[in-house]
C-alpha cells in the first residue's frame, strides 16, 4: 500500500458519507453520487429477475440495487483491499435512501418513473408490491423503517471505516 491510500481514501469516504446524508435526508435533487449507477442496476434487476415472474421481475429492481454494492464490497474485501471494501457500505446507504423514497411514493405515486419498454404500462414497483401484500396503507412505515437502515448503515460504514483507517495507517 502506498504512503497516500489511508489519506485518499479518508477524502473519499467523507465525501461519501455526506452524499449519502443527502440523499437519506431527502434533501432537493439529492439523488446523489451513486444515483445514475443505482438506478442503471435497478432496471437490470427487472430484467435478470423477470424469469421467474411479474412479482420477482417487479421487486427484482430494489433487490438488485441493494444486492450491487454488497457484492462490490465483498468483491474488494476477498482481493484483500480492507479500506475499499468499505466503501461500497455508503453507496448501499445511499441505495437504501433511495429506496426508501421510492417506497414512501407507493401511494402518492408523484415520483417521475422510467421505463425500458415501447408502450407498455409504467407500473410503479412499490404500490404493486405493496398492493398485491395487501399492505398498500403501511408505506410510510415501511420507507421510515428503510430510512433507519439506511442511516445505520451509514453509521457503520463511518465506524468500521475510521477504525480500519486507523489500524492501516498505525502500521507505517
Amino acid at each position: 500500500m502506498t504512503r497516500a491510500r489511508p489519506t485518499l481514501y479518508a477524502g473519499l469516504a467523507l465525501a461519501l458519507a455526506y452524499d449519502a446524508q443527502r440523499v437519506i435526508r431527502m434533501a432537493p435533487e439529492a439523488a446523489g453520487l451513486f444515483g445514475g449507477i443505482t438506478l442503471a442496476f435497478h432496471e437490470l434487476g427487472h430484467v435478470l429477475w423477470s424469469p421467474l415472474g411479474e412479482w420477482c421481475a417487479v421487486a427484482g429492481g430494489s433487490l438488485t440495487q441493494l444486492l450491487v454494492p454488497i457484492a462490490a464490497g465483498l468483491l474488494l474485501r476477498r482481493q484483500g483491499d480492507a479500506l475499499g471494501a468499505i466503501m461500497p457500505l455508503f453507496w448501499l446507504a445511499s441505495s437504501l435512501g433511495n429506496l426508501a423514497a421510492y417506497i414512501g411514493d407507493a401511494r402518492t405515486l408523484d415520483l417521475p418513473l422510467v421505463s425500458i419498454g415501447d408502450g407498455e404500462e409504467i407500473i410503479h414497483d412499490w404500490n404493486y408490491l405493496l398492493a398485491h401484500a395487501g399492505v398498500l396503507a403501511r408505506e410510510a412505515q415501511l420507507a421510515a423503517w428503510c430510512r433507519m437502515t439506511a442511516w445505520l448503515v451509514l453509521g457503520a460504514a463511518v465506524v468500521l471505516f475510521a477504525r480500519q483507517w486507523r489500524q492501516e495507517t498505525r502500521r507505517r
